[in-house]
């Protein structure tokens, strides 16, 4: 899962992955569904190489962000963070409002997809190096 070192993205850039981000999670808590005050939170921190790029964000209430900041291993295995290593557009996300893994796009495909959901044995296979 670790490729080639990417550019980092431009002010602009930055700018419209959060605003894509928050427009592809409709404002809501992705780990319990809550609405309104969300914060953009970076799936893998910017301290691990974490790029403001939409498939490496996410929208977390507080109380959630709180859970994944004092629970990182966890936040891991429930798909609400990405480790150091890996790259955030191939590793498993979990989202509460369809109830299922997924892969984020940095775009919306052709259909205006932000993701595509995968299995939960996929998840778990992507998760482990298993694929």
């Amino acid at each position: 899962m670790i490729g080639p070192k990417t550019a980092k993205p431009t002010a602009a850039e930055e700018t419209r992955a959060y605003a894509a981000a928050t427009e592809r999670d409709r404002g809501w808590c992705v780990r319990c569904g809550r609405a309104g005050a969300v914060e953009r939170d970076h799936r893998q921190n910017r301290s691990q190489g974490g790029l403001t790029v939409p498939s490496n964000l996410q929208c977390l209430c507080p109380t959630c962000h709180a859970w994944k900041t004092h629970n990182p291993a966890a936040a891991v295995l429930e798909g609400f963070a990405v480790p150091g290593w890996g790259n955030p557009a191939e590793w498993p996300a979990y989202r509460a409002d369809v109830a299922s893994w997924v892969l984020y796009f940095d775009a919306p495909d052709g259909f205006g997809n932000w993701w595509i959901e995968i299995t939960q044995a996929t998840a778990d296979a992507l998760m482990t190096g298993g694929l």
